[in-house]
């Protein structure tokens, strides 16, 4: 977390730097804002590569030949073209590179297509930390156990609902999320403490029915991760 404050602190810091240069004239024909938009889809395609998160690479580099297409003379290209082919080959690459270890994959479930057959349901008995990913799809995870600490949660290009009433927490869990162009629904018991932690890229995460008060002695679900182009839903039942 705190190599992650000092990344996006030195982003902001470089981007005042270009809006100073930029007012005093030194940049030529070149606007300080789209400079700042550089910086930063460089700051995203940085962060996505450790992880081969294709879309994060992709889409960026998408963008930066959108502004700057006339310099490149690729403006028979942009913007619809290059868009075009950030998705298929994001897809694609995804598809190629989709590393299944076994220790992700380590644990066996029973799926069950209970109402709509093209949407994964998982209810099984868990251990205490449960791992669940989707990708190209929807899936249902049902979490159930009488230890939970911790979920990882990996999703792209899909989408993910994850219930936690039948889950028991002595004191805290951890959630970790991995979302790429998708979207989440966590489906946390009312008397449960949420505390968010996740650091996003156009995307964000919102609450929903929350209005019980929790005691301090109260379970707390910490969530964690990064999402890029995607969204989080908490919805309290």
């Amino acid at each position: 977390m705190q190599k992650n404050r000092l990344f996006w602190g030195i982003m902001f810091l470089l981007a005042a730097a270009f809006v100073i240069v930029g007012k005093l004239g030194y940049l030529g024909n070149f606007s300080p804002f789209s400079l700042i938009f550089t910086v930063f889809m460089l700051a995203v395609i940085a962060k996505s590569i450790p992880r081969l998160n294709f879309a994060g690479i992709l889409f960026p580099i998408a963008f930066l030949c959108i502004t700057y297409d006339k310099v490149l003379n690729i403006e028979n290209l942009t913007p619809w073209t290059v868009l075009a082919v950030a998705l298929l080959g994001s897809i694609g690459l995804s598809l190629l590179f989709h590393r299944k270890n076994d220790s992700w994959y380590s644990y066996h479930h029973k799926y069950h297509s209970y109402n709509h057959p093209h949407v994964e349901v998982i209810d099984v008995e868990d251990n205490d930390h449960v791992k669940q990913s989707t990708r190209f799809g929807s899936s249902t995870k049902y979490i159930n156990t009488d230890n939970f600490k911790q979920a990882d949660l990996e999703c792209s290009f899909g989408s993910i609902q994850v219930y936690f009433n039948k889950a028991h927490v002595e004191t805290e869990a951890i959630v970790r999320i991995s979302g790429s162009f998708c979207g989440i629904e966590l489906y946390v018991p009312k008397e449960w403490h949420v505390e968010n932690q996740i650091e996003s890229i156009v995307g964000g995460v919102s609450e929903k029915g929350k209005g019980y008060v929790t005691s301090e002695s109260a379970p707390v679900l910490k969530l964690v991760g990064e999402l890029n182009f995607s969204g989080v839903e908490i919805i309290y039942i």
